[in-house]
């Protein structure tokens, strides 16, 4: 009889930690989280061309589950995406090729010319697996709101061992935007209430913006790629 209670006690002590780690995304409940990312520019040509993969974003979120399956999700998202200064040199070293009172032995250096890109999004993610599953995989689908700025570009030209440095304004006047995005993420319980994931999506800015050179211009489109940390409530 002892032997059967002791089996009794051990079952019920393993069984309330399994229940407390499957107890989430129940209808009405809710989650918030962090994450950390990057973003891959993919149109137009010149974003591609003149800025790069690499910039560290950051992150926070709220979503409230509907449904077991359903869940809604409102998001701020801070992406930088860094000046390809190799792309960005060979440009400014056209023009100054031109200028014949410059002679051609000089050096640059450039810093600046990153965009900023903050983006609050609101989705739906649908997932597609039960809330009990060891790996949680879901679709996302929202509007977005993006708002830009570019620092400014230090360009500094040594010729002969004499330097200057010479800033150019980048334009201010860029308007945020509404725009759509679309994705998929995995999510995995690390134990209790806290999961891991890891999520990408297709963002598509409305709009046209110009480029650097005269005559581009084109909406623009990236990737964006995070993982981070969310807490079950």
């Amino acid at each position: 009889m002892k032997t059967k209670k002791l089996l009794i006690a051990l079952m019920l002590i393993t069984l309330i930690p399994l229940t407390s780690l499957f107890a989430q995304r129940t209808a009405g409940s809710y989650a918030i989280g962090g994450f950390v990312g990057t973003g891959m520019p993919m149109s137009p040509d010149f974003f591609k061309d003149y800025w790069k993969m690499g910039g560290i974003g950051f992150g926070g979120e709220f979503i409230y589950n509907f449904s077991e399956r359903i869940s809604l999700g409102v998001r701020y998202h801070r992406l930088p995406f860094p000046m390809d200064t190799d792309e960005i040199e060979d440009m400014l070293r056209d023009e100054i090729g031109q200028d014949p009172t410059i002679p051609q032995n000089y050096t640059l250096e450039l810093e600046g010319m990153t965009i900023n890109n903050s983006i609050i999004t609101a989705n739906i993610l649908a997932y597609l697996t039960p809330p009990d599953a060891a790996a949680g995989f879901y679709i996302t689908g929202g509007g977005s709101y993006y708002m830009l700025d570019i620092t400014d570009l230090e360009v500094t030209i040594e010729v002969q061992g004499q330097s200057m440095t010479q800033t150019m304004e980048m334009d201010e006047d860029i308007d945020d935007k509404f725009g759509i995005n679309a994705g998929a993420g995995l999510e995995f319980n690390a134990g209790g209430s806290l999961n891991i994931f890891a999520e990408g999506r297709y963002h598509y800015r409305f709009g046209e913006e110009e480029g650097p050179v005269e005559g581009e211009s084109g909406a623009i489109t990236f990737l964006s790629i995070v993982a981070g940390v969310r807490f079950n409530m």
